[in-house]
């Protein structure tokens, strides 16, 4: 079997390749002349997590989440005592509603309280 390509054919499969590739870098938020990633939303409200900051400063930040249940928080507050650890919980408003004593308690031990 012999493929014949006249000019055509190959200008049509340039085009598909291309429209691939653009396609995907577009999908990848990739800037194609310094292939560095390219911002595309521009929504100022939206906050985003910070995952690392750079310091020569050797520091550790902690954080739990507070959503479904109360179970530990007692033993987590104790081991966090005996080692002098002070953490940030992310306290869901359903999870706060439910449990305001610990809510109340985790304040009092000194800990930071955000509400995502």
């Amino acid at each position: 079997m012999f493929l014949v390509f006249n000019k055509q054919k190959i200008c049509t499969y340039l085009i598909s390749i291309l429209t691939v590739i653009l396609l995907f870098c577009a999908a990848s938020n990739v800037n194609l002349v310094t292939g560095e990633t390219v911002e595309t939303s521009t929504n100022s409200e939206k906050l985003l997590p910070i995952y690392k900051v750079k310091t020569e400063e050797k520091n550790v930040a902690l954080t739990m989440n507070c959503a479904w249940n109360a179970d530990d928080i007692d033993k987590i507050l104790e081991i966090l005592e005996q080692n002098d650890v002070k953490i940030t919980f992310f306290m869901v408003g359903d999870w706060i509603d439910k449990f305001p004593e610990y809510v109340k308690k985790i304040s009092e031990s000194g800990h930071e309280i955000r509400k995502p």
